[in-house]
């Protein structure tokens, strides 16, 4: 963001003027990029926080790397959750265990060529809930999972800001 510049006519000595053109082109504060690493899989990278544990899970069958990964948070109260790959794709390292979980809510959307699907999952016993946004874009035809679970509404306020943060990172390639 770029400092506010005086509008008014008065005349800005030239130490200001120059403290001005360089704090505007100061980069981001080292507190902030400190707070998240990159990790790139084989068909996207996403930025997580710095303190979470990335896992990655399935392996793409089109590139090196990997098509999703986990990340799981320090205390293990939440965890994010992406699946990205080339093209179209079940993320089956997520699926539904029908012996210790439950479908809580899943709704569909379709936007022209894009369909929308958000599914909630809970654990039988309580222990957790997990949310997933899926969008599949027949054009492509594309698919890309993401989402997260949390321990408890506790965790899930504490981290939705860091899991906004993880969604809005991500950005996929193309071949």
């Amino acid at each position: 963001m770029r400092p506010r510049v005086p509008t008014n006519n008065a005349v800005l000595p030239p130490l200001m003027i120059l403290l001005l053109l360089v704090a505007g082109c100061a980069p981001a504060s080292p507190e902030l990029e400190d707070r998240t690493r990159v990790f790139e899989g084989a068909w996207f990278v996403v930025s997580y926080p710095v303190d979470f544990r990335p896992r990655p899970s399935i392996e793409s069958s089109t590139a090196d790397g990997f098509d999703s990964v986990f990340f799981a948070s320090p205390d293990g109260e939440a965890t994010f959750y992406l699946y990205a790959p080339q093209w179209g794709g079940e993320a089956i390292d997520i699926a539904l265990d029908p012996d210790t979980e439950r479908l809580a809510a899943m709704d569909t959307s379709t936007d022209g060529p894009i369909t929308t699907t958000r599914t909630t999952i809970t654990a039988t016993n309580g222990a957790w809930t997990r949310s997933y946004v899926t969008e599949d874009d027949e054009r492509g035809p594309t698919r890309w999972t993401i989402g997260w679970q949390y321990a408890s509404e506790t965790a899930r306020v504490k981290y939705s800001a860091a899991f906004a943060e993880f969604q809005e990172s991500l950005t996929q390639f193309a071949d």
